[in-house]
């Protein structure tokens, strides 16, 4: 099965002396770190009752981040990272089927398939920058034919999922561009939930293009792999790792949890009964 193989930042004898403190240049400072937790506080305050499904290398930081937040905290969301690119791969009508066989197993294994999803406690919410759309059109396209092959019912499963979209922040106005007013797909997914989350332009776009990444791209040409152990890491995946351990770790602190508490209780969201008791968690432990 193809397991996309990922450093486990809570497991420290998982890494060894590959961390060797933070990386230099890595840009770990106030405006970063601001920007983080405002656009965290922002993605949980919207995603309600919600687990969440952060999708490719781009949101990394916010899963090793509330990775630490959420660490030793009873009923709170489930964190998923899930290794995704189709970038440069065409159509995925062009994907190969064993690619396509790999891909719905590393799903399944991540309690992100489709029977997994229907039957599931929580609803499930897709967490990505989104600049056109196509990433998460790919995404639903996929489940949907994931759950077609596996027998499951299409509509129960989009009914439990749930979609926030990281946003460049600009100004609101009536001619406002908004992403999914330009889609041809949602009618896949009639009763799912889309919520947009801005953030500052030199933020996303860091993180999407510039930040190095913990993990290898993992395509299409990679989703039929066996599951592979790990390797020495590269420069930039050691400076990743750098950076990951040292969110993990800002996460656990009470400090940083009550701080992260405070930016969700500032939002309107804020009336919900599980946001409510999400802050309140954060603020006891």
């Amino acid at each position: 099965m193809a397991t996309p193989f990922r450093w486990n930042v809570a497991r420290r004898e998982q890494l060894g002396g590959l961390i060797s403190g933070l990386a230099p240049g890595a840009p770990l400072n106030d405006m970063f770190l601001e920007s983080l937790r405002s656009t965290a506080a922002r993605v949980l305050a919207h995603a309600n009752t919600s687990d969440l499904a952060f999708i490719g290398r781009t949101p990394e930081s916010l899963y090793d981040y509330l990775s630490g937040c959420f660490e030793g905290l009873r009923d709170v969301p489930s964190l998923h990272l899930v290794q995704y690119s189709l970038r440069n791969a065409g159509s995925i009508n062009q994907i190969p089927e064993p690619a396509l066989a790999g891909l719905f197993d590393y799903l399944n294994s991540e309690g992100l398939g489709p029977k997994a999803i229907a039957s599931g406690p929580r609803p499930i919410a897709l967490v990505d920058f989104v600049a056109t759309g196509g990433t998460m059109e790919s995404v639903i396209r996929l489940m949907k034919l994931q759950a077609e092959r596996e027998g499951q019912d299409w509509t129960a499963v989009q009914r439990r999922l749930r979609i926030i979209a990281l946003r460049v922040r600009t100004k609101n106005a009536p001619n406002t561009w908004r992403w999914q007013q330009h889609q041809d797909w949602l009618h896949f997914i009639p009763d799912t939930i889309i919520r947009n989350v801005s953030a500052p332009a030199a933020f996303l776009y860091y993180l999407g293009n510039d930040q190095p990444k913990v993990t290898a791209s993992f395509h299409p040409g990679r989703w039929a792999e066996e599951t592979g152990g790990a390797r020495r890491p590269s420069r930039d995946q050691q400076a990743a790792l750098d950076i990951a351990v040292q969110l993990y770790d800002l996460g656990r602190t009470r400090e940083e949890r009550q701080t992260l508490a405070r930016r969700i209780a500032r939002h309107h969201k804020m009336r919900q009964r599980a946001t409510r008791g999400l802050v309140l968690k954060l603020r006891g432990g």
